[in-house]
């Protein structure tokens, strides 16, 4: 009788979504995710922007044509997909599957509207929301930065609002305590670690 083994799946990969409102600190926590372990890989979008100058095709994007962008729409290439100012922006789902077939962990930095089109489309989808410890915490933050008027703050402010109430969709909650980004990246890791522990992605040999 032959028995059956088990191995602790510690490279098994899958695709972590994680959203926020503006200002709550989701491009630093991302970066520090990116930079503190080499198995998360950011997603790369595809859009049909213009390509800048210093931009590389396969790095800050996938660079497409409008046409070429649609085509692959019909296809059901993109897990997510919107417009924004007349340019289309998605991420496609090959590279991502790539990512997960190595056993790394696709990072996806989307909207809620995004986090639940990849979450359809793939139900094994992690999803984090980030947190602000307080809306006058994150009014705090927004009025910080300097760099927009009073009416697009309050606008911000608004859209939070309508954001926060995608919460219980989610997966898990992490909140982003003022001054303490580490706590929340930590976080993150232990939600990464835990769920490469999930029995369902667990294989016999």
């Amino acid at each position: 009788m032959t028995s059956q083994h088990f191995s602790m799946p510690s490279s098994t990969g899958f695709c972590l979504v994680l959203s926020a409102p503006s200002g709550t600190g989701k491009t630093t926590i991302s970066d520090s995710l990116l930079a503190s372990d080499a198995s998360i890989v950011r997603s790369i979008s595809m859009t049909t922007r213009p390509r800048r100058t210093h931009e590389e095709e396969g790095k800050d994007y996938y660079f497409a044509t409008p046409d070429r962008f649609k085509a692959l729409i019909e296809e059901g290439e993109f897990l997510e997909w919107a417009e924004v100012h007349d340019y289309l922006y998605g991420t496609p789902r090959s590279p991502i599957d790539c990512i997960i077939h190595k056993g790394q962990i696709a990072l996806m930095v989307v909207d809620v509207q995004g986090g639940h089109s990849v979450k359809s489309i793939s139900p094994e989808t992690v999803l984090v929301f980030l947190i602000p410890p307080s809306m006058d915490s994150l009014s705090n933050r927004l009025r910080q930065r300097r760099t927009e008027p009073e009416e697009m703050i309050q606008i911000r402010l608004k859209n939070a609002k309508v954001e926060m109430q995608h919460l219980p969709h989610y997966t898990y909650g992490v909140v982003n305590e003022d001054g303490k980004p580490q706590e929340a990246v930590d976080a993150i890791r232990a939600i990464i670690s835990a769920e490469r522990c999930r029995t369902s992605r667990w294989e016999a040999q």
